[in-house]
C-alpha cells in the first residue's frame, strides 16, 4: 500500500499507508482526532543521467565515511604494487605510438 502525506492544521504533518480511494476522503489526525486533508506529492523522479547519479551516490557515501587506506599499501611501502618502475624516459618518443 502506497504511504500518504496529510496535514493537520493543529499538529503539521503526519504519515498514513492506505488505499488511494481512502486517501482521497481524508484521514484523521493520530493526535486529535481531526479530519486532515492529503497533501499532494511530486513522483520521484530522477532527471540526472546514470553517471551523474552514480558519481553523486558516490559521493554522499565518501562524505561521512572516507574510503580507509590500508598501512601495507601507503607509497613507498615495499609491496609489489608499490615496486613497479616507472616507464623508461629514454623513449619518449615512443608515447602514444602503440
Amino acid at each position: 500500500m502506497p504511504i500518504y502525506d496529510f496535514a493537520c492544521s493543529e499538529h503539521g504533518i503526519f504519515t498514513e499507508r492506505m488505499s488511494y480511494e481512502a486517501s482521497r476522503a481524508g484521514a484523521a489526525c493520530p493526535c486529535c482526532g481531526a479530519p486532515a486533508g492529503v497533501l499532494p506529492a511530486l513522483p520521484q523522479i530522477s532527471t540526472l543521467s546514470s553517471g551523474l547519479r552514480r558519481a553523486e551516490h558516490r559521493a554522499e557515501a565518501s562524505s561521512s565515511e572516507p574510503r580507509v587506506v590500508k598501512r601495507s599499501h601507503l607509497p613507498s611501502c615495499g609491496c609489489n604494487l608499490c615496486k613497479k618502475k616507472a616507464p623508461p624516459t629514454s623513449r619518449r618518443w615512443m608515447l602514444g605510438q602503440c
